[in-house]
């Protein structure tokens, strides 16, 4: 991790391979993911890291508790072609694997439930969980979700990066210079 302006940090990430992680800065911005992807960098600010140490410190507090059963996968990676991800939390029941995602932060719950429906699909699942502080929602399988993901490689695919539609954000200096 380094700092690469005043405000904004970054750390060297592969984009070679999509996770569905990604849907939440595809539905942040897609140009700055255009960016992300041209500088092979994940940009984020301070108060975004805070949040993320927060969030792992409470993941592993649910993983932990979770983790005692014998029906339990904690991290369960998949990888199928180029798509590969972690779930947080896998049940396996009479032979169906149900993803689990703890989500701690302030992304659009929109996004969560994207980035569950493609782990939901690579599992061969009917439904999966979505764990917040104040509530567990029971997630359909629903692979209109999946649409997502090809945005996601025309974005970055595209030789020029998507049009500017902000007014306020920390990243704009960067997305000026693209």
């Amino acid at each position: 991790m380094f700092r690469l302006l005043p405000d904004v940090y970054a750390y060297r990430y592969d984009f070679k391979r999509l996770s569905p992680s990604v849907i939440n800065d595809y539905e942040y911005c897609p140009r700055l993911l255009w960016v992300q992807h041209r500088l092979g960098l994940k940009l984020f600010t301070k108060d975004s890291a805070v949040a993320i140490v927060k969030g792992k410190l409470l993941h592993e507090r649910y993983e932990r508790a979770v983790a005692v059963y014998d029906n339990v996968i904690v991290e369960y990676k998949v990888e199928i072609d180029n798509l590969v991800g972690v779930v947080d939390v896998v049940i396996k029941r009479g032979g169906v694997y149900l993803p689990v995602e703890i989500k701690t932060g302030v992304a659009s719950r929109e996004a969560h439930k994207k980035q569950l429906q493609i782990y939901i699909h690579l599992l061969k699942a009917k439904y999966g969980y979505l764990v917040y502080r104040d509530k567990v929602e029971k997630v359909e399988r629903d692979d209109s979700a999946l649409q997502v993901l090809s945005e996601i490689k025309k974005v970055l695919t595209a030789d020029k990066p998507p049009s500017v539609e902000c007014r306020k954000c920390p990243f704009k200096p960067i997305c000026r210079i693209s």
